[in-house]
């Protein structure tokens, strides 16, 4: 197994405001990598980063042997990144059909079509006709998804997709990605919820104050008690570039 995505000494943050301080990461392709740490420790920004929307001052982004790193994001896009971001930002005013084929505009070559977003996600097929603004958070959650799988990714970046679902959305959520790993897909997933993501994970990479302090699976996360404890104690904070 290869790695899909090799990041090495990242450094990326807002207005001259250094959040990412060196990061390296890798993930194999076809696997899920969850990223872990508590908030401002840098999670977002490093999703964000390699999606081509904050600054990025230093560092490479390997993805399928191309250095991507300093990008636009249309660049990164039609590369084969896809983000699902958190607060999910659908199009309120537009259907969710019409959220859809927003995505179909920019769409590379793949198996992805609406009616295969529609047969993993039934639920949108229901709703198809109703608006943004009409969706529970669940909906809203699964459209986004939906979407990004339209521009058919090779690589999916999910930016805390549980982020205020009910327990039972949330397993939905989980059912998702376990089909799109299932698929071939390759995931970097953020997450709040540890059991969550451990019970998804291929491994599992603890960041710290805008570095990746730790690397391990979920097995090792948790037999280690005494590290996690001391590692997801530790918060975030930013430098100037």
């Amino acid at each position: 197994m290869s790695a899909l995505l090799d990041v090495r000494g990242l450094r990326a943050g807002y207005a001259g405001s250094v959040v990412l301080h060196g990061v390296d990461v890798a993930i194999d392709e076809g696997s899920v990598l969850a990223i872990l740490g508590r908030n401002g420790v840098g999670k977002s920004t490093l999703v964000m980063s390699l999606m081509g929307l904050v600054q990025t001052y230093g560092g490479s982004v390997g993805f399928a042997g191309r250095d991507l790193a300093g990008s636009r994001t249309d660049v990164i896009a039609a590369a084969g990144i896809a983000l699902v971001p958190q607060g999910r930002r659908v199009f309120s005013p537009l259907s969710v059909e019409e959220n859809l084929r927003v995505a179909i505009r920019r769409q590379r070559p793949g198996a992805w079509t609406l009616d295969r977003v529609y047969d993993l996600l039934p639920r949108l097929r229901e709703r198809r006709g109703n608006r943004g603004n009409q969706l529970s958070g669940g909906e809203q959650q699964m459209l986004a998804i939906g979407r990004a799988l339209l521009t058919n990714p090779r690589l999916l970046l999910l930016d805390e997709p549980s982020d205020g679902l009910s327990p039972m959305v949330v397993q939905q959520v989980a059912d998702v990605i376990r089909a799109l790993r299932a698929d071939g897909i390759t995931v970097l997933l953020v997450e709040q919820n540890v059991r969550l993501a451990l019970d998804l994970a291929d491994h599992v990479a603890v960041m710290v104050k805008g570095e990746i302090a730790w690397r391990t699976t979920p097995g090792g996360f948790r037999a280690d008690r005494d590290r996690v404890r001391t590692l997801m104690s530790v918060g975030g904070e930013g430098t100037t570039a």
